[in-house]
């Protein structure tokens, strides 16, 4: 698996822009999940299936997306992603 680590401009559109390059690429993130910062926004996606090198190169073209900043990628164990899923992210209420 790999993790995303995306620092967007604060816009409504960052997160769409950066969630479309994934679904253009007919790939399902895993998790994508944003938070805002007093300067920007980071988003993170993670995708399972990928080569380090494809990883690297998608890592690079979403550095080339309008509204990203920074873009960054790491491969990370799939036991650990399924710890921190653990946690509750997001809570719905009614």
């Amino acid at each position: 698996m790999h993790r995303f680590r995306i620092d967007a401009i604060l816009d409504p559109q960052s997160l769409p822009r950066v969630a479309n390059f994934f679904a253009q690429r007919a790939f399902v993130p895993s998790a994508l999940t944003m938070h805002l910062l007093p300067s920007h926004m980071r988003i993170e996606v993670v995708v399972a299936g990928l080569e380090a090198a494809q990883a690297a190169i998608i890592a690079a073209k979403l550095g080339e997306v309008v509204a990203v900043l920074r873009s960054e990628v790491e491969e990370i164990e799939t036991a650990a992603f399924a710890a921190d899923r653990a946690k509750p992210a997001l809570t719905l209420v009614g």
